[in-house]
């Protein structure tokens, strides 16, 4: 018959002291952790505020679906009839850019003026 060898270290055969021992330096570590934890400074703000950022402009006549999404009011949809319509003939004005997107709110048409280029 075979036996298994006995491992140089066994849970269930530490002494009293030595399972104390143990048991306080885990204690130690958890303690140290939540501390830490709690203690920790607040993450610094960003260095750069979107406010100050330049606005990004969209030139109607060259922009693709997602830069024309970007825009309020302009959904995937609106960009494609948008690419379509100015096949045909450049958009010149933002009646134009409303019409060749089936409609665009004048709500929205303000918001997105400072963004909006035509010249090609």
């Amino acid at each position: 018959m075979q036996t298994t060898p006995e491992p140089a270290f066994a849970w269930y055969q530490l002494q009293g002291r030595e399972a104390a021992l143990l048991l306080a330096t885990a204690c130690l570590l958890i303690g140290l952790s939540g501390a830490v934890f709690l203690t920790r400074d607040e993450p610094a703000p960003p260095a750069a505020k979107s406010a100050d950022m330049p606005p990004a402009m969209v030139h109607v006549n060259r922009a693709g679906v997602a830069e024309l999404s970007s825009l309020p009011g302009i959904g995937t949809r609106k960009a494609e009839r948008i690419i379509e319509a100015r096949k045909a003939a450049p958009i010149r004005s933002m009646d134009e850019l409303a019409r060749a997107a089936g409609g665009i709110p004048q709500a929205s048409r303000e918001r997105m003026a400072p963004f909006v280029r035509f010249e090609d």
